[in-house]
């Protein structure tokens, strides 16, 4: 304990008398620095503001003040809220990003230093506090049967930043102060006095709490409703506001008189005039009107009257002001078809979007709930999609999308129209590189093809021949991705299977049909094609089969549409057999409540479409006899492009190795002729080559064969020691350098693989110089065809060794190997 005292005082006169020492003191002992502070409670405040709460250290310990630290979540950067300790437990931390998420802590100090943090605060977004939402207005009668009433009222403008969750309603008698609680949903008020008058007021509450009565209603009497006209429309809104037109949209009457009501009437005026123009002299039977004409940046007000057969009733209370002009950012609705899937895709970007917004997507302006047709609606942020899967023309109308509570205001909508018709007024067709072909394979197959521009992996096919589907095995049915072909190979075509051949394509939403039509005539096989044109934005083709039929799809007609077919003006339904004695001219004729259209397709035989006018004959086809060495042996074959069961095949063989085949169709025969002997094919006569000595010489001769044959060389029947090289596995060569009178002799050159072998002579002369060298004669010595042995012994050639290089090339570069102890470049961790 320690007394002070202050002794002396001085100035310029001198110093004074000593002061009275204090009484004793004791110095307190500093324990160390103040426990954290406890749980930490942030509060939305503002928009841009949060208030901090928590609970002080436990152990004070001389406590000075606080310290408030923030961090925006997922981020460890933290930043002091303050510059000098706060002594209260409480604290507004300003300057925050409005809709970013926060976390907070604290710090105690005194005169030791800091505390340990406390805990972390739970994220808050930072945004406007929670509020009691604003007062209802416009409270209007709609129905009354003497003894209740139904009441509706406008929302209330501002929702507090939370759902409006209650109602509550008051009434009073005209003249009366005393206001009683309703509050019983729905919206009709029972007990009422046949014959009273009433008032109404109407509160509205959130999550915050109950927000501030409206307004009184007007005087409304109690009793009950007997006019014949129906009584008023209710809940008007807007949407699509333009420039010079809007939307209006509202509900149907409690009250509709006498009998059912037959349309409805919308009338509009200038806000602060009574001068009410009507926007539709015929009423509309659907509760939506667009109203156009209107006067760029002008404030007007409608209101609804319903139609019955006792005539107009009662008008609607009226709206509030709406400004025609279109909202500054808002953008339009795209519609676009998926490459891939052939789905519709509707998307729309909000410009406007607060926490409590949501998109609300309509047809016909009536809200979309069902799901189960294929629809999707996918939102991300401030984007949204509706998708058509599997779209028909049951989704034919008008489709919109409206944002809610746009900045806090609960009646305020963007809408944008797209009308969704014209997508469907013709079919998604998958387009088409080439149209369904065929091609003759070997053995009686035939390949049935064509080609899209791009199919995906999830691409559906069938093809159908007379009606009926193909099927798989024996037959073999496949599609490549890469190039979008889709082909079907029948095992054995036969006569049976002629008539029309068609393949139907699917991919995702995207269809396409390609038909081909194979008959014969009695004489011969010929292909046609047929096709209609489009009439009427309707898609139809006429096929030709075992029964004459017409395909066509009428989606589009939205009435009954007849179809008659016509042949040389006689009426015919259907066609069982087709020849030519039922060439003609065809006529389709197509009509609706609209009008009608007519196309036709020539197939009287004085086109170009009869084959036996202007195809050439199948024996004709056939092509030139080739060799081919294949693993049963070697066959001689003879391509057709046309081949039908009728044709008669015969082979003969000739003197000197002459082969022929002779192909009868039912009118000629046409022979083809391949000869094997020496007097024919050059390259079987033995080769003669005559060179200078020192000369450098190159024998090359092609090969080929499956598997790839080996080649050696001999010369006078003995193996060769000059250099033998195989060139790209075809381009077999033996190269002499330094030609001397010793190289001169018969080369032989053999060829073998597991199938056997071919051997060829090669007569090199080798003459000094000014030696007349003589003109080469050679004889007419056919190649020597060495047949397969079992086990086959495959010749082993010598192969001379390599010469150096001229000059050695640099070697490359080696790597130089790490040395021991050398650590890698990675960065070692911070601990």
């Amino acid at each position: 304990m320690y007394p002070f005292s202050i002794f002396l005082s001085a100035n310029m006169y001198g110093t004074s008398e000593p002061s009275e020492p204090t009484g004793p003191i004791q110095t307190e002992e500093l324990k160390g620095v103040p426990s954290a502070p406890g749980q930490v409670i942030s509060t939305r405040e503002t928009d841009t503001s949060v208030l901090i709460q928590w609970a002080p250290p436990k152990e004070p310990n001389n406590l000075i003040g606080y310290y408030i630290d923030q961090c925006v979540k997922g981020s460890k950067d933290w930043t002091s809220a303050n510059h000098k300790p706060h002594k209260s437990t409480k604290f507004v931390v300003s300057g925050l990003t409005t809709g970013e998420t926060y976390i907070f802590r604290v710090q105690a100090i005194n005169e030791l230093g800091l505390s340990d943090e406390s805990q972390e605060s739970a994220p808050l977004s930072v945004k406007a506090a929670l509020k009691p939402p604003s007062a209802p207005y416009t409270i209007a009668l709609l129905n009354c049967d003497g003894h209740s009433m139904v009441l509706n009222w406008q929302k209330p403008l501002h929702s507090g930043g939370a759902k409006i969750k209650e109602y509550y309603v008051d009434k009073r008698r005209a003249g009366t102060t005393m206001w009683r609680e309703i509050n019983i949903p729905p919206l009709t008020e029972r007990g009422l006095t046949e014959g009273a008058v009433y008032q109404f007021q109407v509160y509205a509450a959130n999550i915050a709490g109950l927000g501030p009565a409206s307004r009184h209603s007007a005087d409304y009497t109690c009793e009950a409703w007997n006019m014949p006209e129906p009584g008023p429309a209710y809940d008007l809104t807007f949407c699509e506001v333009r420039d010079d037109s809007l939307v209006v949209e509202w509900q149907k009457p409690h009250y509709t008189g006498s009998g059912p009501i037959t349309g409805y009437q919308v009338e509009y005026a200038k806000q602060g005039t009574s001068n009410w123009i009507t926007a539709n002299e015929t009423a509309v039977s659907h509760r939506f009107l667009k109203v156009t004409s209107l006067e760029v940046g002008t404030n007007y007000v409608f209101r609804v009257r319903a139609v019955n057969a006792a005539g107009t009733g009662m008008a609607s209370m009226s709206s509030d002001a709406v400004v025609a002009k279109a909202v500054p950012g808002a953008q339009e609705m795209s519609c676009e078809v998926e490459q891939k899937t052939g789905d519709i895709v509707f998307s729309f970007e909000s410009c406007q979007m607060s926490e409590e917004s949501h998109f609300v997507w309509k047809k016909n302006y009536k809200e979309i709930t069902d799901f189960s047709k294929g629809i999707v609606i996918k939102t991300e942020g401030s984007h949204t999609k509706l998708i058509f899967k599997n779209a028909d023309k049951e989704d034919f109308g008008t489709y919109s999308v409206s944002v809610t509570n746009t900045d806090g205001v609960i009646s305020s909508s963007h809408l944008i129209l797209l009308c969704f018709s014209p997508l469907l007024s013709s079919p998604l067709v998958i387009p088409l590189k080439s149209e369904l072909s065929y091609k003759i394979l070997e053995r009686g197959r035939m390949r049935f093809w064509l080609q899209a521009e791009e199919i995906s992996s999830n691409v559906t096919y069938k093809f159908f021949a007379n009606d009926k589907e193909l099927s798989g095995a024996p037959n073999h049915m496949g599609h490549d991705v890469s190039t979008g072909v889709i082909e079907f190979i029948m095992d054995h075509f036969t006569e049976e299977n002629e008539g029309t051949f068609t393949c139907q394509i699917t991919d995702g939403g995207g269809k396409a049909q390609s038909s081909l039509v194979l008959i014969g005539n009695g004489k011969r096989l010929c292909g046609l094609l047929f096709k209609c044109e489009h009439t009427l934005a309707c898609l139809a083709s006429a096929s030709i089969a075992a029964v004459f039929r017409l395909w066509s799809n009428l989606a589009h007609f939205h009435h009954v549409t007849s179809l008659c077919w016509k042949l040389c003006s006689s009426p015919v339904l259907s066609l069982h057999q087709f020849s030519m004695k039922t060439a003609g001219i065809y006529k389709a004729t197509i009509s609706d409540d609209r009008g009608k259209d007519m196309s036709q397709i020539d197939i009287s035989g004085k086109g170009t479409m009869i084959s036996n006018l202007g195809s050439p004959p199948p024996g004709s086809s056939a092509a030139d006899l080739v060799i081919s060495c294949t693993a049963t042996g070697i066959q001689l074959q003879c391509h057709m492009k046309y081949y039908t069961s009728e044709m008669n095949i015969t082979w003969l063989h000739g003197d000197k190795g002459m082969y022929s085949i002779i192909i009868t169709d039912l009118e000629n025969s046409y022979k083809r002729t391949l000869e094997l002997s020496g007097d024919v094919n050059e390259s079987l006569r033995p080769r003669c080559v005559c060179c200078l000595p020192l000369q450098t010489l190159s024998l090359t001769c092609t090969v080929c064969g499956d598997p790839r044959p080996q080649v050696s060389w001999l010369k006078n029947g003995a193996d060769v020691e000059h250099a033998i090289s195989l060139d790209q596995g075809k381009f077999a060569s033996l190269t002499i350098k330094g030609v001397s009178m010793d190289d001169s002799g018969r080369y032989t050159m053999i060829v073998q693989n597991k199938y056997g072998g071919e051997s060829v002579d090669i007569v090199v002369s080798v003459y000094r110089h000014g030696e007349k060298i003589p003109e080469a004669k050679p004889t007419l010595t056919p190649k020597t065809i060495i047949p397969p042995k079992l086990p086959i012994e495959m010749p082993q050639p010598k192969t001379a060794p390599s010469p150096a290089p001229s000059s050695p090339s640099p070697a490359p570069p080696k790597s130089p190997a790490p040395g021991r102890g050398v650590k890698s470049p990675t960065p070692t961790r911070r601990k």
